[in-house]
Formats: C-alpha cells, sequence, structure tokens
C-alpha cells in the first residue's frame, strides 16, 4: 500500500490472525488512512496491531490508528467508517471513533480472532 502519511506500524502479534480476519483489518487500516489523508489533512500516523487476550476463548486483535489531522470524524456522517463497522461486525468486531475539532483522530478496532502458531526453525 502507498500511503502520502508518514506512517509508523508497531506490531504485537505472536502469530498471523486468520486470513478472512487479516484482509478485513488490511482494508480497514487502508480506508482509515485513506480518510486521514484526504478529508483529515493530517501529515502522520500511527498504526499499532496487538493481540490481547480477552473474554472470548481466543482473545481479539486490536489495532488502533492514530493521525494528527483536524479532526472532527463521524461514523454517522459518512459511508467510509460505516463501511469498516459492518465489515468488522461480521467478525464479531466493533470499532470506536474519537475525533474531537482539531485532532487527533484515534480510532480503535477489535476483531475475535486466534492467531496461528509462530513459525520456528530448527538449527
Amino acid at each position: 500500500m502507498i500511503c502520502p502519511l508518514r506512517t509508523e506500524v508497531e506490531t504485537d502479534l505472536p502469530g498471523r490472525p486468520e486470513p478472512a480476519v487479516e484482509s478485513a483489518a488490511y482494508f480497514a487500516i487502508s480506508e482509515i488512512l485513506t480518510n486521514a489523508a484526504k478529508h483529515a489533512q493530517a501529515d502522520r500516523a500511527w498504526i499499532d496491531i496487538r493481540h490481547e487476550p480477552s473474554a472470548a476463548a481466543h482473545g481479539a486483535l486490536r489495532i488502533t490508528v492514530t493521525d494528527d489531522g483536524r479532526g472532527g470524524a463521524d461514523i454517522s456522517a459518512g459511508t467510509g467508517l460505516r463501511g469498516i463497522e459492518r465489515r468488522l461486525a461480521t467478525f464479531d468486531g466493533v470499532l470506536a471513533v474519537s475525533s474531537p475539532l482539531n485532532g487527533p483522530t484515534m480510532v480503535t478496532m477489535e476483531l475475535p480472532c486466534v492467531l496461528s502458531s509462530p513459525k520456528t526453525t530448527s538449527s
């Protein structure tokens, strides 16, 4: 993905999510970054991706995307964030948006998921 924002990514994943969850997360992040560049006039974005224990037996993929844009993002005001919310709901996932006027915007997504075992190599 080519992104006009300077973007920092931090991950803490001991394995990979299921392919369908990984794909949904990729497209959700892409849409959020597009919104940040196009509508929020952001210069920078930070992405944090981790797997956290949860009440669900398998844990959850938790993704936070923060930008330094002008804020004002509203799920009810457009189709982009609502589309992400619908896509995540397919997996019983949730979307939360904090975007005060003058920023920053922080979008948090949680998707219940199982991670594959990390690959190991024999030496």
